[in-house]
């Protein structure tokens, strides 16, 4: 079954797309440095982003330097594709190795730029380079909208902080909101003139820890707050995003009444939802724009590939005709539906390409592409399925294969974080490198990861090491009964909570897995959630916490069931442990403790911390380190069957 659209909308068919010369913006890429055959796939994209002005006659482009130093801003005429670059990196100066960069831009209106840059400082730019005004320390997005242009812009005061506030883009001049609510501000929602006039607000009592989330609403700028709705944190709410010039109704995302993400107009006098705008059966809405118009331009669901559902008919079949173009991608569009568009079309054998369509010929000419380095079908394709879990839930994954040929692979089986996130599919460097080095790459989204739905999300909760593990286990013996993994050569491999699940797996599946690899990775439940991690920093965080995981006050016991640490005894594979030393999410704790306890008990591991970095690697160097570690283990303990080898019962 597709979207259910309030306002249905007839397809165009589009005539034919002529296919034009690629615009040479960039010099002939450089000889790689000498390395591994998979360097290609991890270095650092040339473009990074771009958008095209309200008026399509220019296009601005965030540039990478040589091998990812530093950032500039390109400014293109979209009729003549000539660049003159608006906005250079610039150094702090000789005795200091800092270096201010942009890292962010968007249109303003057709001559004005907002720029983020490295120093928690966002400018306004003019098509000369100049800067006009500052802004804050991060832009939002302008408070104008298609047909309405304006030059106040929405943008953080300062970075961590949630204060927002109005700003001229030509003159400086500042306006603060003053919302007068106690709590700390989550989301907004403003009217097209620029109004603020709905806001979510998380409030934490002093004396419990416990948050209330509430949603507020007021007639009109001067009118007094109106309270919608008040619910514990570890509730569902709804977050408005737009009010629209009808009276008394807001625009709010939400699972009212159902199990989706969907639009709703909120009617405020009767605190009610009262219209289903658009929804999807099966996938959460997590985008939309056009909020501010009669009918919107269009909403993008999350399901196992995202997709982008336009209303106007126009734009619909524009899509259809770039997707028709070029085929098997994630093409998105914008610009002006008459005139100019930008395509970014990326896919899951490529990071992206930008093109530009002129709507009037039909011509579509490439202009960027992200990896310059990558040659033409250096990368494997990712396939998606669904299977069922142990108990019947099906589970939808990713399934990415080294090679066409038959046969069972050596699998590695690669685990998200969060654990209340997902993977995407698309371009995905780690995949990549895997099946570039001959392995078969298996993604379970399991229970609890988002995008499939509240009750998908929330079957997870309270199930770390229970029945998320379960999903990841019958993901594996489904793709071994299917014989597309070999049952001898499986490693699983994870980071954050992928850490867990994968030092877990050792323990609850010992004869499953000949490896497992830990980056950032929890070891133990109990210790988590006491840790100094960042998400122990805020009564927020740790109510969060309590609810999705377990409280240890009541749950200690349950939680030692399920740890690596304290069921290390249990482990029969070779592990291999690494981490960012200045990790606030997970603390490096978590990997040294279980090292300690691998160590004490004869187990076979490994062990490598990276200095400077944290929850995640940032530096190539590193990067490389990393997959020249991991690649190595995994080629010890999985590209060669031992003759002895085999999966005895558990």
């Amino acid at each position: 079954m597709g979207i259910m659209l309030k306002r249905m909308a007839v397809l165009w068919l589009l005539c034919n797309f002529v296919g034009g010369t690629a615009a040479q913006r960039h010099p002939a890429a450089p000889s790689l440095p000498r390395g591994p055959l998979w360097l290609p796939l991890i270095m650092p994209a040339s473009t990074l982003s771009m958008k095209i002005s309200p008026d399509g006659r220019h296009l601005v482009s965030l540039e990478n330097g040589s091998h990812g130093y530093h950032n500039s801003v390109l400014l293109i005429d979209a009729q003549t594709l000539k660049a003159v670059t608006l906005v250079r990196p610039q150094s702090a100066g000789l005795v200091s190795t800092y270096t201010r960069e942009p890292l962010r831009m968007q249109w303003i209106n057709d001559d004005l730029l907002a720029v983020d840059f490295n120093d928690d400082e966002s400018e306004s730019i003019d098509l000369k380079g100049k800067r006009v005004a500052k802004l804050g320390a991060r832009f939002i997005r302008p408070t104008g909208n298609r047909g309405h242009p304006s030059d106040w812009v929405l943008a953080y005061r300062k970075l961590g902080d949630p204060e927002i506030a109005a700003v001229n883009a030509r003159t400086g001049e500042r306006r603060r909101f003053e919302i007068s609510l106690s709590g700390a501000l989550m989301h907004w929602a403003f009217d097209s003139d620029g109004n603020l006039r709905a806001v979510t607000m998380r409030d934490t009592a002093f004396w419990t820890d416990e948050t209330k989330v509430r949603n507020w609403y007021r007639a009109n700028p001067q009118s007094p707050w109106e309270l919608m709705q008040e619910v514990d944190i570890t509730q569902d709410h709804w977050v408005p995003l737009h009010v629209p010039a009808q009276n008394g109704a807001l625009i709010v995302l939400s699972h009212e009444g159902r199990d989706t993400s969907a639009l709703f107009r909120f009617d405020t006098r009767s605190r009610t939802h009262a219209d289903l705008l658009a929804g999807h059966p099966k996938e959460d809405i997590v985008g939309a724009t056009g909020l501010d118009q009669a009918s919107f331009d269009y909403v993008v669901t999350d399901g196992l590939i995202p997709t982008q559902h336009w209303f106007d008919p126009r734009w619909a079949a524009l899509q259809k005709g770039v997707d028709a173009a070029l085929p098997g991608r994630l093409n998105v569009l914008s610009g002006d539906k008459d005139g100019r568009v930008l395509v970014f079309s990326s896919a899951d054998v490529e990071p992206g390409r930008w093109y530009l369509l002129d709507t009037k010929t039909y011509g579509l000419t490439q202009i960027a592409e992200a990896n310059k380095w990558l040659q033409a079908d250096a990368a494997r394709p990712t396939a998606t399925l669904n299977y069922r879990s142990l108990d019947g839930l099906e589970i939808p994954a990713y399934l990415t294969l080294p090679d066409d040929a038959g046969g069972s692979k050596p699998l590695v089986v690669l685990i998200h974080g969060g654990p209340h996130a997902r993977d995407e599919w698309g371009w995905d460097e780690e995949v990549q490198v895997l099946a570039a080095n001959g392995y078969a790459v298996f993604q379970p989204q399991f229970r609890g990861s988002t995008g499939f739905g509240h009750r998908f999300q929330a079957a997870g909760y309270g199930q770390w090491g229970l029945a998320m593990q379960d999903d990841i286990t019958a993901g594996v013996q489904h793709l071994v009964d299917r014989k597309i993994a070999d049952p001898r050569r499986i490693c699983i491999v994870g980071a954050s909570y992928g850490g867990y699940a994968a030092l877990w797996g050792l323990v609850k599946t010992p004869t499953l897995y000949r490896c497992g690899v830990s980056f950032a990775g929890v070891s133990d439940i109990a210790y988590m959630l006491r840790d100094d991690s960042d998400s122990n920093d805020s009564a927020t965080g740790r109510e969060i916490q309590r609810a999705r995981i377990g409280d240890k006050r009541s749950a200690e016991e349950r939680f030692d069931s399920v740890s690596p640490l304290k069921q290390v005894h249990r482990i029969r594979s070779p592990v291999l442990v690494m981490h960012g030393r200045e990790d606030r999410r997970v603390p490096i704790a978590h990997s040294e403790r279980m090292v300690g306890a691998l160590k004490a008990s004869g187990k076979e591991y490994e062990w490598l911390s990276f200095p400077g970095e944290g929850h995640g690697l940032s530096l190539l160097a590193n990067r490389r380190t990393y997959y020249d570690r991991l690649l190595t283990f995994l080629a010890q303990h999985l590209l060669v069957t031992p003759p002895d080898a085999g999966v005895p019962a558990d």
